[in-house]
């Protein structure tokens, strides 16, 4: 894997630590894809408006009010005159055929420009544009040099043997999955319903990253999004009203401080709503196959209608980590942003789960990163990738195992159940 000469994106270094004690220093810079050129996602919509015919007055009426009288040929004209009097009128007839046509076709092209501006507008969802097209996404980084095929580009359900064991754990909820066999190894109503929290942001990450076409363009931050959040209690990265950052540093302020103006800024730059973005989730949850999860919010914030399982959320996760980008910032413990005016040494941004736990507490597994989530609804929740290997060998060491836990009662719950069930059941 490659590495940035210059940008902070940290991992910690292998010394033995004591749980959650001390804060891990710095580590490598990693590489980032290259700038791509971001897909233009909004749609002009035309304006018709009405042709109404103008008033053409009444032959029959003078200006000032009163019947004009009309002069009729005598019917004992001669013929010629005669003639002459059938053409003119004739003429009046003419034009009022030729008028009435017109006038019909215009109303018909008026029907078929409505019809194309009423199919254009159900393309879109409060101005998100929900079939924008999705990049390529690369997967071809395999751990052993290989390339995917597109047939394994989305996972599958984990299947459950007469080996799948109840799993043993504190929180209510949880499941692991082997990516290896692709079967559960353990659950405990590993398929029930829960409240995903910010566990969410894994979704947001993946919807984001697959329309953003240049990570490096820019975003400024808007000043009426951040009252809202800070009402209601959601966690921040630290960007200001004004700010302009590149998208790269939202990915990373989604995940690392699950900064709820991150993905707010996400999803009014990718769908011009949060509800847009929102239903750009649902689409993504259907491509996968998900049918017991549905997103109400980008950043995790509760509602009774956003919901999935810890079975579904290892899917989602499982699908992430198959994008190197994608993999690398959930693996990342700190990250810096750009500098800008507003913060001329950009923001120091740490991980949530890293905070908590080194990853190198389960003896003979590494956790090689994950998300965590916290609600009063959902409690504490934890989504994590591991594998038989050193925290050295971890960034070239394909993920053996997708562990999810939610419902935990104190915020260090969910970690000593990762690293007790990954002692238990590592290789």
């Amino acid at each position: 894997m490659n590495h940035l000469p210059d940008k902070q994106n940290m991992r910690r270094p292998a010394p033995n630590r004591n749980v959650g004690m001390h804060r891990p220093a710095q580590q490598q810079a990693r590489s980032t894809s290259p700038a791509r050129r971001a897909p233009d996602l909004m749609i002009q919509r035309q304006q018709i408006g009405r042709n109404v015919p103008a008033h053409r007055p009444n032959p029959n009426v003078s200006r000032n009010g009163r019947a004009q009288r009309i002069v009729r040929p005598a019917h004992n004209a001669s013929r010629s005159r005669g003639n002459t009097a059938h053409a003119k009128s004739k003429q009046p007839v003419s034009r009022n055929f030729i008028l009435a046509a017109l006038f019909a076709a215009l109303i018909l092209i008026t029907v078929i420009i409505s019809t194309v501006q009423s199919c254009a507008s159900n393309k879109s969802t409060d101005g998100a544009v929900t079939t924008a097209p999705l990049k390529t996404v690369n997967r071809a980084e395999n751990f052993d040099g290989t390339a995917d095929k597109a047939d394994d580009a989305f996972p599958a359900f984990a299947s459950y043997t007469d080996e799948t064991e109840d799993l043993v754990i504190d929180s209510e909820y949880g499941i692991l999955i082997d990516l290896e066999s692709n079967t559960v190894v353990a659950s405990k109503n590993g398929d029930s319903k829960i409240y995903p929290a910010s566990m969410t942001k894994i979704m947001t990450l993946v919807v984001a990253y697959e329309h953003l076409d240049d990570l490096d363009a820019t975003y400024t931050f808007p000043a009426e999004i951040f009252d809202p959040l800070y009402q209601a209690g959601a966690s921040v990265a630290g960007f200001k009203p004004g700010e302009t950052v590149p998208y790269r540093d939202l990915l990373y302020g989604t995940i690392l401080p699950s900064g709820a103006d991150a993905t707010v800024g996400l999803a009014l730059a990718i769908a011009g709503s949060e509800t847009g973005f929102a239903a750009m989730m649902n689409e993504t949850a259907q491509r996968l196959g998900l049918g017991n999860t549905h997103f109400v919010t980008v950043s995790g914030l509760h509602d009774d209608n956003h919901y999935s399982t810890c079975h579904e959320m290892a899917l989602i996760l499982e699908y992430a980590i198959s994008i190197p980008e994608l993999r690398q910032i959930l693996s990342t413990y700190k990250y810096t942003t750009t500098a800008t005016a507003e913060h001329p040494e950009g923001i120091e941004l740490r991980s949530t789960m890293y905070s908590r736990m080194e990853g190198t507490e389960a003896e003979g597994m590494y956790v090689q990163g994950g998300k965590t989530g916290y609600t009063q609804e959902a409690r504490h929740c934890l989504a994590t990738f591991a594998a038989p290997c050193t925290e050295e060998n971890a960034p070239y060491t394909r993920p053996r195992f997708i562990l999810v836990t939610a419902f935990g009662w104190s915020e260090y719950k969910p970690v000593f159940d990762a690293i007790n069930t990954y002692t238990k059941y590592k290789p």
